[in-house]
């Protein structure tokens, strides 16, 4: 008998599988939702009264987010942008081409319990206050919780648990900081200047490009561009730019047998020693090891 995965595959738009919800009914239920490619479609939803809903941005996408009928984010969100949606909300969204979400239902009590113990004279509400926010951490552990399915079984299922609590403390930690905190917020960069910017990214990534290059794409000089992006997508412009590498080379790595070497250079890195450090800083493994543990056979040359 088929046994499904800890982190489901939504059918419908942030609606867990009935059997997700029956196994585990006091806890968090972690689905996903993606498509490599498709043209325009617009789903919407309602948010249940007795949870949150999470929602992890695991790819570049351009979407139109609206909840309780207000706009959160219209145009390009990257990787790590979190949102919170409350309970008895309903939610719509445009997705103007792929997407990859992973989407966290949490129960309102469990939130309770993990407040509990927080500092403060007022336990934290768990909220995105109508905005989409960045966070790297939770990033990296939405991306982890995906490995579940690969453990399996209570092991699996134990890991998730332990995922999904650590994403929960995390967010209530940013949002007890949020209230506690004077400091002054650097303006985001608006949207038509981070599509830009994006854009610019995305057609040089096998040439050399410099902070002063992406800068200029978006109009803006390079100091007032730099604390903008990152307030937009909660990294610097150079760790996007080696991210974005880092995410063709893997698609390369997929669908060829293109040596090393060559890889590198057609995703603008000088040497294939420097490539195959900042992959494996950014995945974990060396690319030969991350190729070969995809299933695809091993390269001899230069591989």
């Amino acid at each position: 008998m088929h046994q499904a995965d800890i982190v489901d595959d939504e059918s419908d738009w942030r609606v867990p599988r009935q059997s997700a919800m029956t196994r585990s009914v006091s806890k968090i239920v972690a689905t996903r939702w993606h498509a490599g490619s498709g043209s325009a479609r617009e789903f919407s939803a309602d948010t249940t009264a007795d949870c949150h809903v999470v929602k992890i941005v695991l790819r570049n996408m351009n979407i139109r987010f609206r909840a309780a009928s207000r706009i959160v984010h219209d145009g390009m969100t990257t990787p790590g942008t979190v949102h919170v949606t409350e309970p008895a909300v309903s939610v719509r969204c445009l997705f103007r081409g792929p997407y990859d979400v992973l989407h966290l239902h949490v129960p309102n009590h469990f939130i309770g319990e993990c407040a509990r113990d927080m500092p403060g004279d007022q336990a934290p509400v768990l909220c995105s206050r109508g905005v989409a926010g960045k966070d790297s951490v939770i990033e990296s552990l939405g991306r982890a919780l995906l490995e579940a399915n690969r453990v399996g079984g209570s092991p699996g299922q134990l890991y998730a648990d332990c995922i999904g609590i650590a994403i929960v403390t995390r967010l209530l930690a940013l949002a007890n900081r949020a209230v506690t905190s004077d400091r002054p917020k650097v303006g985001e960069l608006a949207p038509w200047r981070l599509k830009r910017a994006v854009e610019y990214v995305e057609a040089q990534l096998d040439k050399p490009v410099s902070l002063a290059d992406v800068a200029s794409s978006a109009g803006l000089t390079r100091m007032h561009f730099a604390a903008q992006f990152r307030a937009a997508t909660g990294l610097r412009p150079h760790e996007y730019l080696l991210r974005r590498r880092i995410e063709r080379a893997q698609q390369i790595l997929l669908e060829t047998g293109m040596p090393l070497v060559d890889v590198a250079l057609s995703v603008g890195f000088q040497t294939q020693a420097h490539f195959s450090s900042v992959f494996k800083r950014y995945t974990g493994q060396p690319p030969r090891a991350w190729r070969e543990s995809r299933g695809f056979p091993g390269i001899s040359q230069s591989g």
